[in-house]
Parts: structure tokens; sequence; C-alpha cells
């Protein structure tokens, strides 16, 4: 249900991304279960919502949905399919004290220009630029607690994870993220074909 955001106004929680073929979601899910441990200082991603962010949004007014679908769709005009290669586990900010733990997404210049294209249609809509530069990754898991951190930090530095997966971007994705206990769960709204 969306939240009122005053004046009888409902936001949702809104982000842009690229769904994730079956193939990578086993893989990804072998290499959390090579990770994992019972720390419950580690709030481990479901497979199934993992996906490939461009644009996270925030809460938006839900009036707003067709304004942002309509500069997702310039967004993607003139750019084709494009293949992506998901290889390498990593964490942010660093192996000693890690906050998230990733696969990577070798940038691509389609994937690049995509995103870039993506924020740029969006600020010409009225929302926020990001400033922090674009790293192409999969969210696996955050790490609550510093000792949580060390622990997983050291697993991740001494496995001999193997992840090397192609796949095709030939879509995008507006959804919309309802948190609840179990963990978000995301409705599609509007696809946007690469073409």
């Amino acid at each position: 249900m969306p939240k009122d955001t005053g004046g009888g106004r409902s936001a949702i929680r809104a982000f842009v991304a690229i769904n994730l073929p079956d193939e990578l979601m086993v893989k990804l899910k072998e290499v959390r279960d090579s990770l994992a441990s019972s720390q419950k200082d580690v709030s481990w991603v479901r497979p199934g919502g993992i996906h490939l962010t461009l644009k996270f949004l925030g809460d938006i007014e839900t009036e707003e949905v067709d304004k942002v679908a309509e500069a997702l769709f310039l967004a993607a005009t003139g750019i084709k399919a494009f293949t992506l290669k998901a290889e390498g586990v990593g964490v942010f900010p660093n192996l000693k004290s890690p906050r998230v733990i990733w696969v990577g997404i070798r940038e691509s210049p389609e994937l690049i220009r995509l995103q870039k294209n993506i924020d740029e249609r969006l600020f010409e809509s009225g929302f926020e630029k990001d400033d922090r530069p674009f790293h192409p990754h999969l969210t696996l898991a955050r790490v609550k607690t510093p000792g949580a951190g060390r622990e997983l930090g050291k697993r991740v530095e001494e496995s001999k994870i193997d992840i090397d997966v192609d796949f095709k971007a030939d879509y995008f994705v507006l959804f919309r993220s309802v948190l609840s206990p179990k963990g978000a769960e995301y409705t599609e709204l509007r696809r946007f074909d690469l073409k």
C-alpha cells in the first residue's frame, strides 16, 4: 500500500534495474551459500531480490510514475541490447571492515551510457543526479557489525570463488519496492525494451 505523504498524496519506494537470468541467480546462490554462516549480524539478500540497480529513486509520489516512465523511455531510445559479464566477489569499502558483499559486473560502454542516460533524463524531470560514480555490482549481503564484517571479509579473501557468467541486457525495469519483516518485495511497474 502506498504511504501517505500528506495532503492526500501517496508515495511508493522505487528504483530502476536490470533483471538477472536464472543461470546467474543459481550462481549467486552458490556464492552466497559458500560464504554464508550462521551470523545474525549479516543480512543476506534473497537470490530473487538481487538486481543490477541503475538508479535508486527512493520515495516518489504515485502521480509521478508516468513522468518517470516517460523519462526512462527516452533514456532507452537509441540503445540496443548488450551483453554483460558478472565476475568476481568483492566488498565495500575494504576487506578489513566490509559493509557490503557484492559480485562485480564488468563495465561496458553500453551499460555506462544507459545509466548516464537514465540519470540525465530523470534529472531533467526533476530528480536529483547521483553524486557518486556508478559502480555496477550485485549486492549479496549487508554487514551490520564490525566483528561480522571482519569474519566475512576474511572468508571472501580466502575463498576461491569463481564466477564468470555472461548475460544479455535487452530491457530494464521500473520497480516498486515494499519493505516488510520478511525482506523487500518487488513489483514490476514498467518495462523498457532495448532495441
